[in-house]
């Protein structure tokens, strides 16, 4: 648990020191946009060298199947991470580079468990695209 922690703590240190100008994370779930389950713990946020990468961190105990999904603002299933039973924690990255800006969502669902993350896309008129995580 201290790992996820820490590893989501230094990558927000990173990214808003490095990209403070081009992405904005936030989220509407609190202040942190980390969030605990019953089974889980899992992270979302855009990495700090490449803004068109989301990182998703999950932490959790193996036991139960789980599925990552990216969704459009209709719920269409745009990409997917499935999670096998006997996996624990685990990390990867959406690559968002072929998106049009617009809004999108990250579902992670574990049995009856499900994490919902807002994501927006938006291209700064200087070029730049800003990745927000709702």
């Amino acid at each position: 648990m201290k790992t996820i922690a820490q590893s989501f703590a230094m990558a927000l240190l990173l990214s808003t020191a490095a990209f403070a100008d081009d992405i904005v994370t936030t989220s509407t779930k609190s202040v942190s946009p980390m969030v605990t389950t019953n089974s889980y713990k899992v992270a979302v946020f855009p990495s700090s060298t490449n803004v068109s990468k989301l990182h998703v961190i999950v932490e959790r105990q193996p036991g139960q199947s789980m599925t990552i999904f990216l969704k459009d603002a209709r719920g269409n299933a745009l990409g997917q991470q499935q999670v096998g039973k006997s996996q624990g924690t685990f990390r990867f990255q959406f690559d968002l580079a072929e998106l049009q800006d617009g809004n999108y969502r990250v579902e992670v669902v574990s049995g009856n468990d499900v994490a919902l993350y807002p994501v927006t896309l938006k291209t700064q008129p200087s070029v730049a695209r800003t990745l927000i995580v709702n």
